[in-house]
C-alpha cells in the first residue's frame, strides 16, 4: 500500500523536477493538476485547429442525407490532438503512481539502494534524448509532407498546424522509446544489483508487479488512442491486427518486467529448498532414536511446504485484474465510435 513520504523526500523532487525533460515540465510548471493540464492542452490542439479552419473557410462538419457528416480534416485533427495530450498524460500519471509507491520499493531493496539509484526520478540519469528528438523531428516532417501536401495549395493554415502536431507527436514517441528504454535498463540492473528476496515477506515485492502493470498501461492506452486514426475502416483483419499487436505488447512490457524478479526469487527460493531437505535429511537419520531430531524435523517439514508455497511472480490477483482490465482500453474507441454514431443519426433526424 502506498504511504505518506517524507517532506524531504518530496522537497528534493520538486527541486529535481524543474530540470526534467520538457514533456514533464509541462505538468511541473502548470498550475493545475495533471490531468487538467491534459485537457487543457487537448484543448488548445483542438480549438486552435477549428480556429484556423474557420479563418481559411474549410467546412469541417455537413448535413448529407445520411446525417451529419464529420469531415476527414476533422477526424484526423481530433485524433492527433487526443493521442499527443493522452502519450503526455499516460507517462506523467505512472510516474506520479511510482513515487506513491517509493516507501515500497524501498523495503524491496538494500538499505540505500533507492537514494543511490534516484528511482522516483522523473530523468533517467543515462537518458541520451536529443538524437530521439531529431529522428522524431524528422520523423514527424516526413509524414506531415507524405500525408497532407495536399493541404497546402487552399489551407496553408491546416497544414502548418497538421504539420507541427504531427511532428510533435512523432517527437514525444521517440522520446518516450528512449526514455522507456533507459528506464528499463535502470530497473533491471537495480533489480539484479539490489533487489532483496525475503521468501517469508515475498509480498514486499508486489510492488514491483503494480510498477510493470502501470507500464503496460501505458501500451494499452496509446494503443487505444492510435486506433482513433482507424476507425473509418471498421473492425477487418487490419484494425483487429493492429489491437492485437499493442495487446501483445502491454503484455509484453508487464512480463519482460517481471522476468529478473522472477528469476531471482526463483533462484532464492531453489536455493533455500536445497538447504532445509539437507537439513531434512540429517534429521530425518537420527529421528527414530532422538527426540528432539523428532521435533525439529516436524518443524523443518512446515518450513518446507511454506517456502515451496511462495508464488514465484511478484504480483497477486489485483494486480492481474489490473493488467486485464486496462487491456480492455483497447477496446474503448469502437464503442466510443458506436456511441457516437447512435447519438449523430438521432440527432440528425
Amino acid at each position: 500500500m502506498s504511504e505518506a513520504l517524507p517532506e524531504e523526500r518530496t522537497a528534493g523532487w520538486r527541486r529535481a523536477d524543474r530540470q526534467a525533460y520538457f514533456e514533464q515540465r509541462l505538468f511541473v510548471f502548470s498550475p493545475l493538476g495533471d490531468l487538467a493540464t491534459a485537457l487543457i492542452i487537448f484543448a488548445v490542439l483542438i480549438g486552435s485547429f477549428l480556429l484556423i479552419a474557420w479563418a481559411e473557410g474549410a467546412a469541417m462538419f455537413a448535413r448529407t442525407a445520411n446525417g451529419l457528416f464529420v469531415a476527414s480534416p476533422m477526424r484526423t485533427a481530433f485524433a492527433l490532438s487526443v493521442t499527443l495530450g493522452v502519450s503526455l498524460y499516460v507517462p506523467r500519471y505512472t510516474r506520479m503512481r511510482e513515487r506513491k509507491d517509493h516507501e515500497a520499493f524501498a523495503r524491496s531493496l538494500w538499505p540505500g539502494a533507492i537514494e543511490k539509484h534516484d528511482i522516483g526520478a522523473l530523468t533517467p540519469a543515462t537518458v541520451r534524448l536529443a538524437p530521439a528528438t531529431g529522428i522524431g523531428l524528422l520523423g514527424g516532417i516526413a509524414a506531415s509532407l507524405i500525408l497532407y501536401m495536399h493541404y497546402l495549395p487552399q489551407t496553408p493554415g491546416l497544414f502548418a498546424w497538421f504539420l507541427a502536431v504531427t511532428t510533435a507527436l512523432g517527437m514525444a514517441f521517440t522520446r518516450g522509446v528512449e526514455l522507456s528504454r533507459t528506464g528499463t535498463e535502470g530497473v533491471t540492473n537495480v533489480i539484479a544489483q539490489e533487489l532483496k528476496v525475503d521468501l517469508l515477506r515475498i509480498d514486499h515485492l508486489s510492488v514491483w508487479g503494480r510498477s510493470a502493470a502501470r507500464f503496460a498501461l501505458i501500451w494499452f492506452t496509446v494503443g487505444a488512442v492510435s486506433c482513433l486514426f482507424f476507425l473509418d475502416s471498421g473492425l477487418n483483419i487490419f484494425t483487429v491486427g493492429l489491437v492485437m499487436l499493442f495487446l501483445i505488447l502491454g503484455v509484453w512490457v508487464f512480463l519482460r518486467t517481471m522476468q529478473p524478479v522472477h528469476r531471482k526469487i526463483r533462484a532464492a527460493k531453489e536455493a533455500e529448498l536445497e538447504r532445509v531437505r539437507s537439513q531434512i535429511e540429517a534429521a530425518r537419520a537420527g529421528a527414530g532414536t532422538d527426540a528432539g531430531d523428532a521435533t525439529r524435523l516436524q518443524g523443518l517439514l512446515a518450513y518446507e511446504t511454506r517456502i515451496s508455497a511462495v508464488p514465484e511472480w511478484p504480483f497477486d490477483q489485483t494486480t492481474l485484474f489490473r493488467v486485464c482490465a486496462s487491456a480492455l482500453i483497447l477496446t474503448v474507441p469502437w464503442f466510443g465510435q458506436a456511441i457516437a454514431q447512435f447519438v449523430i443519426d438521432h440527432l440528425a433526424h
